[in-house]
């Protein structure tokens, strides 16, 4: 498992405890070939990693990112949609040198800011 997985997981952890009226969901981004031959694609290029919805109906993109990390053309594409229609995106980058514990707090009080500023 990615150190971005097991972020993502801690993440998913520690939010519910945190933020009462917010529900982060995973997103799976991607496609599969069947049997036959047949392509199903998983939600849209770019989406972000996890979408979320607060208890008033405020729904937000957060994507993650290991350190180091860039957004991809396809998450770009994706950022500059949620811009346009106004829908909070987020970017959340784990910084080198950082515990997990330390990231997962930091991402929580990036989310918290995020979440005050849609008020």
């Amino acid at each position: 498992m990615s150190r971005e997985s097991e972020l993502q997981n801690k993440l998913l952890i520690e939010a519910p405890k945190r933020f009462p009226n917010l529900r982060l969901f995973r997103r799976n981004v991607g496609k599969a070939r069947l049997q036959g031959g047949h392509v199903v694609r998983f939600a849209l290029p770019g989406q972000c990693d996890l979408y979320g919805i607060t208890r008033n109906g405020l729904h937000l993109e957060a994507e993650l990112k290991g350190a180091g990390e860039k957004l991809k053309p396809d998450q770009v594409t994706w950022k500059s949609w949620c811009d346009e229609w106004k829908v909070p995106h987020i970017v959340l980058t784990a910084a080198k040198g950082e515990t997990d514990e330390e990231t997962v707090e930091r991402w929580c009080r990036e989310l918290e800011s995020l979440l005050t500023s849609q008020r």
